[in-house]
């Protein structure tokens, strides 16, 4: 399945990847603010605004709301590559905290580094809202077994 192409092409399969990720205990990308920003049919870019629940001490952005920007961008984006009714699995994940900022909104920019029928791995940087970069991480996907 081909990226989005356009912002509206992109919250519309971002709606439906939330959906998916819904649980009782409530739903991430909501708890971490996080919203599609941009997109070209090579990238995907997700924002997360600087809020007080994201922040650790000194009132920079959290290592793990870093983390979870990057993962769930990451994860959208593998979806993508893998098409319709295949969900991504994170088998692997390297990441480097290289700043750290209080300058909101962060922005998650994920791009494919392979797509093939096994696996996927897509290099993602968060930036801060002056554009330092603040994580530079790369993630490995498979497609999660079938239930049943």
């Amino acid at each position: 399945m081909p990226l989005p192409v356009s912002l509206e092409e992109f919250v519309l399969g971002w709606d439906t990847f939330r959906a998916g990720l819904a649980t009782e205990a409530g739903e991430i990308t909501a708890t971490l603010g996080l919203e599609p920003h941009a997109c070209d049919g090579a990238m995907v870019a997700t924002r997360m605004p600087l809020a007080g629940r994201l922040c650790g001490p000194c009132g920079h952005f959290s290592s793990t709301a870093l983390f979870g920007a990057a993962d769930l961008t990451g994860s959208y984006l593998a979806g993508q590559a893998m098409g319709p009714g295949r969900s991504p699995l994170v088998t692997q994940s390297s990441m480097s905290f290289l700043d750290s900022s209080g300058l909101g909104p962060a922005v998650a920019t994920a791009r494919l580094q392979r797509a093939g029928g096994s696996v996927v791995v897509a290099r993602v940087d968060v930036t801060d809202g002056d554009g330092r970069l603040l994580t530079a991480s790369t993630f490995t996907y498979v497609p999660a077994p079938a239930e049943g």
